[in-house]
């Protein structure tokens, strides 16, 4: 869709609420209805731009399948005929004029639009004697009982009513019906005192002395669930009925009265009624004063205006959604970037604004046609939904322009995952009418930064952006920050030569060992990974294995490392050397994304001619919380193979019991940062001694992690704990220098005498 077709459905969409507010005020504050209804289809037919509009009234207690009509306002454009069969329907029917098959749909509700050419033949024919080329109506409801219509004739062209449109006509309807459900209640009693206890209006009187007690009330509070007489026994009651916010301007309102600096007052609030539920009234409040001008008394009166507010809330509403893909809009979009900026500067986490645009939309619109444009944009906008979070904001400002407001970052690697996602999201091709679409999308990224100008200032920097991911050839996205685009190519960088390491052989296994407390024996090895870059050199996992689990690469790297653990073991029997143990960690995208993990596994273990018990399987809790029933099978296959299983950094995740009482482990990891501390702090010492308590009743072994000094090798054997691994004993080796270290009998206690002192290699990386 070009600009200007968006340009202009934005102004026709604009013409059309301006007007439904004004028929609004027009209906809802009226009490003549003749005067009112042709004010009100003047105003929606000149912003709609038809040739006539229609609004009938059908009969009640005539045959309803009939729809004989009792009243038929008409309005038409300049330049616009009208015949006789088209200027006054009164007394004939619905069936008469040849628009029995409407009568249906209007009952349950239904709108009916369409081209005149495309109705059955009476329909036809009676839009061929009007000249009407397309038409569409809407029904009107009063107490809940089919009305009759409101219906809008385009004599100049075969147009199509969009979905929007269409709903905002609804809602004009819905205040049609508020109006005349008004109407019938004031003339259903004939005397005023009638009139007021039986409609929304309700009459008060206060006393002009503090507390400002409530000397009368009408009795037609008792639609709200309270006593007029009880309220009146307690005559300071009255302020508790009233939502709290709005105490200050009351008391305001009455001080001012008080002091004779206004004589009346206006003010819109909340009441609570009896059941709790709450209802908007205005109340309008007068000085009473006797002939020497002294205050006596305030009166006032209230007017139940829920139904005004709610469709003041429908027509706001509207204004602030795209018509199109019933996204938020750019005056939304910049209200809620507005919002966060300000919550970010109070010291609120940061977030970050994507803009972006489709490639080539231009291309769609030439070949296909605009309607195939427009669906494809609101199928864009049903893909982006799926792609953020409830929290998040998404956007469509015109044309094939979309923004996303993120929210509550931590890092840019959440966003940048953000943005790879919406990128390969709308990569995939779509289906529009039968035919296979291809588009990309170029994104425009700026983080929240506490320098930034503004939210203006954000967005400018979003379309810099955005051009910059478009120059450097679509398809991409582009932060506007050059040191946040430094890390994301060094990312990209290594992401694409993750592809390349197994290939080139590039990935080594290193070995620490696991010592057992009670004989100082070497009870197991963890392997870990290693990446011998051809220009960086060795690269911990904590590098790459975050790229690769974003960019699927740890698939065939997981694969490779269990793989390459079997071949060890085989290679150290061979030697005469035979580890008892050899411990492969499991990522949660690994998991998730092999089904057939236990597959994977059985074909490693036959391959090399391992035995399964000698193979333990290490996963943490953030990946036991993702798993599905169908990964709890996966884990019992692999049960039934006869690895081990052990769940690593037990006690940093939210429901580690379950996890236990769920999953069939043998050994449960202590994580590292309970270790730490274990000798100097009874937090500590607290948790690890209930660790190894309940690892105990289980029939589980405990280890811990990250051990480096004597004290807590002394305090861990005090509580119990099984075995130990970290830099007191070894960091970790390569599979050379391993052999050496299985051969010998360590004994509890020993100085880490001769062994390299701990470094930025962690002992569980």
């Amino acid at each position: 869709m070009t600009n200007s077709l968006a340009t202009l459905e934005t102004h026709r969409r604009d013409l059309l609420l301006e007007a439904i507010a004004r028929s609004a005020k027009e209906l809802l504050r009226a009490s003549d209805l003749t005067r009112s209804i042709p004010k009100v289809l003047e105003h929606i037919g000149l912003a709609t731009s038809v040739g006539r509009m229609h609004m009938l009234e059908v009969d009640p207690a005539g045959p309803i399948d009939e729809g004989r009509i009792i009243s038929h306002n008409l309005w038409s454009a300049a330049g616009i005929s009208t015949p006789a069969g088209f200027n006054d329907a009164r007394g004939r029917t619905m069936v008469e004029v040849g628009l029995q098959s409407w009568i249906p749909k209007l009952m349950r509700g239904e709108s009916v639009a369409g081209l005149a050419r495309d109705f059955e033949d009476p329909v036809r024919r009676f839009f061929e004697l009007g000249g009407v080329k397309s038409a569409v109506a809407v029904p009107v409801f009063a107490e809940d009982q089919w009305w009759g219509l409101i219906g809008f004739d385009d004599c100049r062209s075969e147009r199509k009513w969009s979905p929007r449109e269409i709903d905002a006509l609804r809602t004009l309807a819905e205040l049609v019906g508020a109006a005349v459900t008004q109407t019938r209640r004031l003339q259903k009693f004939s005397d005023a005192n009638r009139i007021v206890e039986n409609s929304p209006t309700m009459l008060y009187r206060l006393s002009a002395q503090p507390p400002f007690g409530l000397i009368y009330l009408s009795q037609n509070v008792r639609r709200y669930g309270y006593d007029a007489e009880e309220l009146l026994a307690s005559p300071s009651r009255w302020m508790q009925l009233i939502e709290s916010e709005y105490h200050p301007a009351i008391a305001a309102d009455i001080k001012s009265i008080i002091e004779g600096r206004v004589d009346s007052t206006l003010l819109e609030f909340r009441l609570k009624k009896s059941d709790g539920s709450l209802v908007w009234l205005e109340g309008r409040g007068y000085a009473v004063r006797d002939e020497e001008h002294r205050l006596v008394a305030i009166e006032g009166v209230l007017n139940d205006i829920t139904e005004r507010k709610s469709a003041d809330e429908k027509i706001a509403a509207m204004v602030r959604t795209d018509l199109l893909t019933g996204l938020a809009n750019r005056a939304a979009f910049i209200e809620r970037l507005q919002l966060a900026f300000a919550r970010s500067q109070r010291g609120a986490n940061p977030f970050a604004v994507h803009y972006l645009d489709l490639d080539h939309f231009k291309d769609v619109n030439d070949t296909l046609g605009h309607p195939a444009g427009d669906t494809l944009l609101r199928a864009v906008a049903d893909r982006l939904r799926g792609c953020v979070r409830e929290t998040d904001l998404v956007a469509r400002f015109g044309g094939d322009e979309f923004a996303v407001l993120q929210d509550d970052i931590s890092d840019v690697v959440g966003v940048e995952a953000m943005a790879t996602k919406i990128g390969a999201s709308l990569a995939a091709p779509f289906l529009i009418d039968g035919n296979q679409v291809h588009t990309t999308a170029s994104i425009g990224i700026v983080p929240y930064d506490s320098d930034a100008d503004g939210p203006e200032a954000m967005m400018r920097k979003a379309d810099l952006a955005l051009y910059r991911a478009k120059d450097e050839g679509r398809n991409q996205f582009r932060f506007h920050m050059a040191e946040l685009d430094r890390q994301l190519r060094e990312r990209m960088m290594l992401a694409a030569d993750l592809h390349l390491a197994i290939e080139r052989q590039e990935f080594e296994l290193y070995y620490q060992p696991q010592v057992e407390l009670e004989s100082g024996r070497i009870v197991g090895l963890e392997a870990l990974i290693r990446w011998n870059h051809p220009t960086r050199g060795l690269l911990l996992p904590t590098v790459f294995i975050p790229i690769a689990e974003t960019t699927g690469s740890i698939l065939p790297i997981g694969k490779w490392a269990i793989e390459q653990a079997c071949r060890q073991i085989r290679l150290w029997r061979d030697q005469g050397v035979v580890p008892p143990l050899v411990a492969v960690n499991i990522s949660a995208a690994q998991f998730k994304g092999e089904s057939d993990l236990d597959r994977i596994v059985a074909n490693s273990l036959a391959r090399f001619g391992v035995a399964p018990c000698a193979l333990e399987l290490e996963l943490t809790e953030s990946v036991l919380m993702e798993t599905t029933q169908k990964h709890k099978g996966s884990l019992e296959r692999l049960r039934q193979l006869g690895v081990r299983l052990a769940i690593d950094d037990f006690g940093t995740g939210y429901s580690s019991m379950s996890y236990l009482r769920r999953f069939p482990f043998d050994r449960i990891k202590i994580d590292k940062s309970f270790i730490d501390d274990v000798a100097t702090q009874n937090e500590s010492i607290k948790i690890v001694r209930a660790i190894v308590t309940l690892a105990e009743g289980l029939g589980m072994s405990t280890i811990a992690e990250g051990v480096e000094s004597a004290d807590q090798v002394d305090k861990l054997r005090e509580l119990g704990c099984d075995q130990i691994q970290g830099f007191f004993f070894s960091n970790p080796r390569p599979a050379g220098e391993i052999a050496g270290l299985l051969a010998q009998k360590l004994e509890g206690g020993h100085s880490a005498a001769g062994y390299p002192p701990p470094n930025d290699d962690a002992a569980s990386g």
